[in-house]
């Protein structure tokens, strides 16, 4: 098992694969498992580094910190990134949570990057569309969090429109309704066509760990990203999203998208919050002709 200490953290990665590398930085409640479906087409080209952040999975703190403090993610990843020893410019695939760390990093060691893919978040960009939707979502995320971690008695309706059967371990309840509550991850057309797969995600978010996502929400203002600054990237940029994301709009990852000057915005119809997972073959042919383009074959 390959764990990397650092100052407050044993931090759990997995290198897979030969080629031009690429690393995967997984969302709140998530862990490297999120990636297995890319991981294991895309390793037969690249060189796949996927890990545990800080708090999630096998990555555990040795010391307290602050959660909501960004720069901690990133620099984890950056201790990462120089341990593993790459010697070529770095993709970086960033989803939800991840989007913070990994547009921080891209920014900040520009020369190092060869292509950046944000998925489902908008890490520390800063516009005025962004801006007030970030209000909104932490309002409504909050208030969703008081429910489910809220003594009173169940609401008999909290995951009716979804049809899921009861959690009926203890302790158990609140991590699997985050994957099916309408603020989570799983989007109606995954959890209704795939249920074995939704399935399957509720478990890896259930066995992550980590600290709660109100708290981390916080991260992705750690290192704001603006017009001007986004106007000075020359790597290309690829968002992609889904168009009934709950938590990150469609209008979002588009007005990201046009920060770039090698920006650009895919939308997966029907796709929730974990667009790569939910639409995973198309993911990652649309990973495979975005890593490729400017590169012979």
């Amino acid at each position: 098992m390959s764990i990397l200490k650092l100052n407050g953290v044993e931090l759990y990665y997995e290198l897979h694969g030969e080629g031009p590398p690429v690393v995967f930085i997984h969302g709140a409640s998530g862990t490297h498992l999120t990636w297995w479906q890319q991981v294991a087409e895309l390793r037969h080209h690249y060189s796949c580094l996927i890990y545990d952040q800080r708090g999630f999975g096998k990555s555990h703190p040795t010391e307290p910190y602050n959660i909501g403090d960004g720069n901690v993610l990133y620099q984890d990843l950056c201790d990462l990134i120089e341990h593993v020893g790459f010697q070529e410019k770095i993709s970086i695939v960033g989803a939800s949570l991840g989007t913070g760390p990994a547009l921080q990093f891209a920014m900040t060691h520009k020369d190092q990057i060869d292509k950046l893919v944000l998925v489902c978040g908008t890490g520390g960009a800063t516009t005025p569309l962004i801006e007030e939707s970030w209000k909104r979502r932490y309002e409504r995320m909050n208030a969703r969090h008081k429910q489910l971690t809220s003594d009173a008695p169940r609401p008999a309706d909290l995951n009716a429109k979804r049809r899921v059967p009861p959690v009926r371990s203890p302790g158990e309840f609140e991590r699997f309704a985050v994957a099916y509550h309408p603020y989570g991850p799983v989007g109606e057309a995954m959890h209704l066509d795939s249920p074995a797969l939704t399935f399957l995600y509720a478990e890896i978010m259930a066995s992550a760990g980590g600290p709660n996502t109100v708290d981390l929400l916080l991260c992705f203002h750690a290192h704001p990203v603006a017009d001007k600054d986004a106007a000075a990237v020359q790597f290309p940029v690829l968002v992609v999203g889904g168009t009934e994301d709950p938590l990150f709009a469609a209008v979002e990852l588009e007005d990201l998208a046009r920060l770039f000057p090698n920006g650009r915005a895919i939308l997966f119809k029907g796709a929730g919050h974990a667009a790569y997972y939910e639409r995973a073959h198309r993911f990652n042919d649309l990973m495979l002709d975005f890593l490729r383009s400017g590169h012979e074959v």
